[in-house]
């Protein structure tokens, strides 16, 4: 994988995160309207697992970034 496609993958679970966490704000939003708290919980707890996730391989492909430029490597 190339500089170029680790930072446009960079770029994406960023974005990403950025849409998961809007809808966070949103889903608490309707949680005062709704009457289902299990659903409720259900929901919020799939949004911070995409989270965790993305944010984990986010920060794994930075890390690699990291040793590359450590070592004067560059592939793109």
């Amino acid at each position: 994988m190339t500089d170029r496609d680790r930072m446009s993958t960079l770029q994406s679970y960023v974005w990403t995160l950025e849409l998961l966490g809007e809808a966070l704000v949103q889903h608490d939003e309707v949680l005062e309207c709704e009457h289902n708290p299990q659903l409720s919980f259900r929901n919020t707890a799939g949004i911070h697992q995409a989270i965790r996730i993305i944010s984990r391989l986010a920060s794994e492909q930075f890390g690699k970034l990291e040793v590359m430029k450590e070592e004067g490597v560059s592939t793109g």
